[in-house]
């Protein structure tokens, strides 16, 4: 809330109608500001939380996860939460409190986050206090022992909202089929590295041959899921999964995003890829 303090000196030859006038002008302009200020904070509040039900698409689409368990997630329950997140972009974190779900759940970064940070909220816990002791803890969880270090609860917004959570439909990327400028060329980019035969083989295997298929991505989404299929007369003969990483010099491929086993896994993302295939090349 604004406090004005505005003060009428004698002497300034000001007529009591103008003077009016003048704290009416005043008035008008911290009245203005106020709702301009209070639909920014309402607004920033939406925007995280839905940047959060992306998340859990996300994550549901691609690892059948959302960070909630499934026994309390139930599609179109509306539910209270106190949403927060980081006032500046330095160490990004949002998420959300709600004595409804007894759960606090956080996400970091620029991208959209596949490992949450979540907090169990003991019984008779306010999401504020729930809230203070998730920060005061650093954010850690069983799958995080670090804890987040140089944030405390000055460096966060909150707000408590009444939210219905959404049906786990497949993330935006994939339902507007969006196609970035870079992706045929990054898709180019990497194509040799994905062969079928080794790199030592001077040509082509006889009658080998397959194919890398591309699914749609978006720009908060931190891999690019690929489904590599080679022949049976290849040397990587099969079906396997890379997820490649966003990096300095665009999209990277690293050894902890190839998934070539268990047969389950790799048929699981096969079919997520399919569904949500962008193009394909042949190899």
């Amino acid at each position: 809330m604004f406090n004005i303090h505005i003060r009428l000196f004698a002497g300034l030859g000001q007529e009591p109608a103008k003077q009016v006038r003048v704290l009416a002008r005043f008035a008008l302009a911290a009245l203005a500001a106020l709702a301009i200020n209070h639909d920014a904070y309402s607004d920033s509040a939406d925007e995280i939380f839905d940047r959060i039900v992306e998340n859990w698409r996300w994550s549901h689409y691609w690892f059948g996860k959302t960070g909630i368990d499934d026994n309390v997630y139930v599609e179109g329950k509306q539910i209270s939460a106190l949403v927060f997140w980081t006032k500046n972009d330095s160490q990004p974190i949002r998420g959300l409190c709600s004595t409804d779900l007894s759960l606090c759940v956080a996400y970091s970064g620029a991208y959209l986050d596949p490992f949450e940070r979540r907090m169990q909220i003991t019984p008779n816990a306010t999401p504020q206090q729930a809230f203070t002791s998730f920060v005061n803890r650093g954010f850690r969880d069983s799958s995080h022992i670090l804890a987040v270090e140089g944030l405390s609860l000055a460096d966060f917004q909150v707000q408590q909202r009444s939210v219905t959570l959404p049906a786990l439909e497949p993330p935006a990327s994939i339902l507007r089929q969006e196609v970035s400028a870079e992706a045929s060329r990054e898709a180019e980019r990497v194509k040799h590295l994905f062969g079928c035969w080794g790199i030592e083989s001077e040509t082509q295997p006889r009658g080998c041959g397959g194919s890398l298929v591309f699914a749609y991505y978006g720009e908060a989404d931190p891999y690019w899921f690929v489904l590599r299929s080679c022949s049976t007369s290849c040397e990587f003969k099969g079906e396997s999964v890379e997820m490649l990483r966003r990096g300095d010099h665009g999209w990277e491929v690293t050894s902890g995003g190839f998934v070539g086993s268990p047969t389950a896994e790799v048929e699981r993302f096969k079919q997520r890829i399919e569904k949500a295939e962008m193009f394909r090349l042949r190899l």
